[in-house]
């Protein structure tokens, strides 16, 4: 029998062995805002049910693997260039015993290169980032999707992208609907265009007022579609304040 046969038994092996308290608690537990909604862990899509017979489960592996597998590995070796420069540097740069000038001398040496090897892992997981198939690779496998986002949301100027890339997985209801309409707000303010769901504010006169809304008519079905309560506009204005920028309450 093959290792990886073997280890995919043993994992099937630890899957059938029931959770305890702790771990059931913790998977109960509410998602953080930005990563995969609860289910899309399966790596199924969220309004599919899983077919049963082998000839379709082996089809629908044999398919995601040659969609996504090179990306994987290629974002796999990126993750691990980068913590493997921090794993040398930081174990040298806080040794208490070093020469005068010495840790500042080594930050200076190496951080064009951390500097460039993290801007060149931004650019290329924005690439990765089609807004028109970005729901197939969320779906197909959340945890793909999840460090592509966090990776490209370091990349200057990703901010439009990702708001169009993550808007079908969050009508989905597989990303954060919250997390999304504050991030597609933040993008209409940075842009001094309206807001299409409520969330930003601006202070004026020492008063809080919600950001202009795009569309006041058809703003509670966009929220409820993110699966947010109806807007409520006395929920958050009329705040004193001391700031004349837009800011997420």
């Amino acid at each position: 029998m093959s290792v990886f046969i073997l280890a995919a038994l043993l994992v099937l092996q630890d899957a059938e062995i029931q959770p305890g308290p702790e771990a059931t608690a913790t998977q109960e537990a509410a998602p953080q805002a930005g990563e995969p909604q609860a289910g899309a862990d399966t790596d199924e899509p969220m309004a599919d049910s899983p077919p049963t017979d082998a000839a379709s489960l082996i089809a629908r592996i044999e398919g995601r693997f040659a969609s996504h597998a090179d990306t994987v590995a290629e974002m796999a070796g990126r993750k691990a260039r980068e913590r493997y420069l921090s794993e040398l540097l930081l174990p040298v740069i806080s040794r208490a015993d070093l020469d005068d000038g010495a840790q500042g001398e080594i930050l200076a040496a190496l951080s064009g290169q951390i500097h460039e090897i993290e801007a060149n892992n931004s650019q290329w997981a924005l690439d990765q980032i089609d807004p028109d198939s970005f729901l197939t690779v969320w779906t197909d496998n959340p945890r793909l999707g999840a460090e592509l986002l966090r990776m490209a949301q370091r990349a200057p100027d990703s901010q439009a992208r990702l708001v169009a890339a993550l808007e079908p997985v969050a009508l989905a209801g597989a990303y954060d609907g919250a997390a999304y309409a504050a991030m597609a707000d933040a993008l209409a303010v940075s842009q001094n265009q309206p807001q299409p769901y409520g969330t930003a504010t601006e202070c004026v006169d020492g008063l809080t007022q919600v950001w202009p809304l795009a569309d006041p008519d058809t703003i509670d079905a966009a929220r409820t579609a993110l699966g947010l309560a109806r807007f409520d506009a006395n929920a958050i204005a009329g705040q004193a304040c001391e700031t004349t920028e837009a800011e997420q309450p």
